[in-house]
């Protein structure tokens, strides 16, 4: 016995079944209620809650197994990378400017500054997301040159970097409330000094095929080429404003 057909409500496609084939939206569609916005949220948190601590868990205790996973296909149960990366950013840029105080800003302080420290911060915590995938592509980068043989492409190490970067956002987020409070160097020093070796140790469990020591220098031979290409590239774009504001 043939189903009825009835008419999409999105692509008004015809469709006989409880699915469209056109657009995958259901047949059965109510008006927005109480019950529907409940059913909605739980839905939404359940997802993405599962989905994000998942791929935190997965990123922490084994994330060199975890990102070949996710490039091999098996992508379902992990958390989209650049989405990832968006979320806890735009979290942590928000924590930033609810208690104003930025690590950053506050260790790489100038006597006579040439720019506005206090604007370009400000600027940098505000688009902290779209900063940070604007670095990655120098991380990819360095990455794809050093471990050519990975068979990885360039696009596939942008999702390697998103991440690690995402992770390393995190790792920001627990360590802040101990800059805040103590406002200390160390404290800073010993954050940065975690994030890099959270890095070699992602491309190392990543990308080990020799003995422990050449991938441990190939890691950090990789993370020191991005810092010196993004820094000549950071400097060049400040000092090319700096040449602009003084012409006009």
């Amino acid at each position: 016995m043939n189903k009825t057909s009835h008419r999409c409500a999105n692509c008004n496609n015809a469709v006989k079944g409880d699915f469209c084939n056109r657009c995958g939206q259901s047949i059965k569609v109510s008006r927005i209620n109480l019950s529907h916005l409940v059913e909605e949220l739980q839905f939404s948190f359940l997802h993405i809650n599962k989905g994000m601590l998942y791929t935190i868990k997965e990123l922490l205790l084994r994330p060199g197994y975890t990102i070949k996973a996710y490039l091999s296909g098996k992508r379902v149960q992990y958390f989209k990378p650049f989405g990832f990366l968006l979320i806890w950013g735009s979290i942590y840029s928000l924590v930033l400017h609810f208690f104003n105080v930025y690590p950053d800003s506050e260790m790489n302080q100038q006597d006579n500054p040439i720019f506005d420290n206090d604007f370009i911060y400000n600027w940098y915590y505000s688009h902290y997301s779209i900063v940070q995938l604007l670095i990655i592509p120098f991380y990819a980068l360095s990455s794809y040159i050093l471990y050519r043989k990975s068979n990885y492409n360039y696009i596939e190490h942008l999702v390697i970097y998103s991440y690690i970067d995402g992770i390393k956002v995190i790792i920001l987020i627990l360590l802040y409330p101990l800059f805040y409070y103590t406002h200390s160097k160390d404290i800073y020093s010993i954050t940065l000094a975690i994030l890099y070796l959270y890095n070699t140790y992602v491309l190392v469990q990543l990308f080990k095929t020799s003995s422990w020591t050449k991938a441990i220098l190939k890691a950090v031979l990789s993370i020191i080429l991005t810092l010196v290409v993004a820094s000549i590239t950071i400097i060049a774009i400040l000092e090319g404003i700096h040449h602009f504001l003084k012409v006009f």
